[in-house]
């Protein structure tokens, strides 16, 4: 028998500079890399996750004439308990507030996550939630 350990994986963080920048950071922001991470194949989709939803928030925003100010997303998941491997849920939080009205910002975040191509391709519990905090932790 097979036993498999509770295991998760993050945070990876995606910042956003507001103008055109996207980098990557596991636990420490200060280490941001213009390369996402690839400590191991997970670490990586959820790189891509992250960079997916902040291409999402630009797109909707440029949609609605929204300028946008810097955040960061982090991502983290959970593995499931039971074969075969995959994740059980992912979550993102969105960090600060992509436009200066808090109120437009949750919209924002909600919309992006409709039409961000790799959240809607996973087989897995995908939560986007936006904090008003600028950085994770």
């Amino acid at each position: 028998m097979v036993k498999i350990k509770p295991k998760q994986f993050g945070p990876v963080n995606v910042l956003f500079d507001g103008a055109d920048a996207v980098t990557f950071a596991q636990a420490d922001l200060t280490q941001a890399q213009q390369h996402p991470p690839r400590s191991s194949p997970v670490v990586t989709l959820l790189a891509s996750l992250g960079h997916c939803l902040v291409e999402s928030i630009r797109i909707i925003a440029r949609r609605e004439d929204l300028a946008l100010a810097p955040f960061t997303i982090s991502i983290t998941a959970e593995k499931t308990l039971d074969l075969p491997g995959r994740l059980k849920g992912i979550r993102c939080v969105v960090h600060g507030n992509p436009v200066a009205d808090p109120r437009l910002a949750l919209g924002l975040v909600t919309n992006a996550k409709s039409i961000c191509t790799v959240s809607n391709s996973l087989d897995c519990d995908t939560q986007v939630t936006l904090s008003q905090s600028k950085t994770p932790g």
